[in-house]
């Protein structure tokens, strides 16, 4: 009776994790897919997570061979999870970032949630090498507690919108700054500005595109748009930031650096130990599983995400981006 019971079990994992694998992979092979219904795009967000239902499906082979054929099942274990987990091991010995001689770039990126972010903890990250504030979901609100902390005094070069809702975006800087273009056909604002840090010309974006639950084909349209607005300056020391509504696994990410002239910036330095590093959702009931929040940049463009940090208010996290023009 209980081996009975020990195999329904088996059997019951394993079929559940076959099947969640392979539609799991399915999704990671056939990008085109997430572009059919935004329920698709919601499946495709745990495509990093492809380890758990694989070892769900190991579990329950485990529990379905009997005798000797059970070490055949812990070692097809133990191989899926090693597969799984060397690319989340920090790096062996590379060179450090940024490798360029000259002036870098610091931007703390975050969305703010309609405007509810914590303004002390958000003052806490801006340290006196931050150069740019590039704010999602910018509202009129935390526009007047930015003013009443004295944070647009220290920023007082501003381009961008406010608006009650999340279509408000808004790059705060240090040093002047023109718009350089803005996107057509976006519900939220994304633009790109120019600006000088040390003798380095930049041009800067704050990107926030759609969530996919505003509708498949509006999420990928806001972010073909993205790459409109980005395309006119792949030459130059381009750098978008921001909220992008969607994992790297994503078709519009896939899209968006397929050509190779926008590359997301590596999100870690060596000994930060893993390399996963989710910023969504932030500060909620359960854990972050989905890297949504971003850095792109040109192939003229060095650098990392050095830091992410949780800001109470906020349901993503901030990202600290230190980047310096190639040599």
């Amino acid at each position: 009776m209980i081996r009975t019971g020990v195999s329904v079990l088996g059997w019951g994992l394993l079929v559940a994790g076959v099947l969640a694998s392979a539609a799991l992979l399915v999704l990671r092979l056939v990008t085109e897919l997430h572009t059919w219904h935004h329920s698709v795009i919601a499946a495709a967000t745990f495509i990093p997570l492809l380890w758990i239902p694989v070892l769900v499906g190991c579990v329950g082979l485990i529990l379905v061979l009997r005798a000797w054929w059970r070490l055949l099942g812990a070692a097809v274990l133990v191989v899926a999870m090693t597969v799984f987990a060397w690319p989340l091991l920090p790096p062996g010995e590379r060179e450090p970032y940024p490798i360029a001689v000259g002036s870098t770039l610091t931007v703390l990126s975050l969305n703010l949630q309609y405007g509810s972010a914590d303004l002390d903890e958000v003052e806490q990250l801006i340290a006196p090498d931050v150069d740019v504030l590039a704010l999602q979901e910018y509202t009129p609100g935390f526009e007047e507690q930015l003013a009443g902390a004295g944070i647009l005094d220290q920023f007082p070069h501003q381009l961008g919108s406010a608006d009650t809702d999340a279509s408000g975006s808004m790059l705060l800087s240090r040093t002047p700054v023109e718009l350089a273009a803005r996107a057509e056909g976006t519900r939220f604002e994304n633009l790109i500005a120019t600006t000088t840090v040390d003798g380095t010309d930049w041009h800067l974006g704050v990107i926030h595109t759609v969530p996919p639950q505003m509708g498949a084909d509006v999420w990928t349209d806001d972010a073909a748009a993205v790459g409109r607005l980005a395309e006119p300056f792949h030459e130059e020391n381009l750098l978008l930031v921001g909220d992008f509504n969607a994992i790297d696994q994503h078709h519009t990410m896939r899209e968006l650096t397929a050509g190779g002239e926008l590359h997301d910036l590596e999100a870690r330095r060596e000994g930060d130990g893993l390399g996963w590093h989710p910023t969504w959702p932030a500060g909620a009931r359960i854990p972050a599983f989905a890297r949504i929040d971003h850095a792109l940049a040109s192939d003229g463009v060095i650098g990392g995400v050095s830091r992410f940090e949780t800001v109470t208010g906020s349901d993503h996290k901030a990202l600290l981006v230190e980047v310096a023009a190639r040599t």
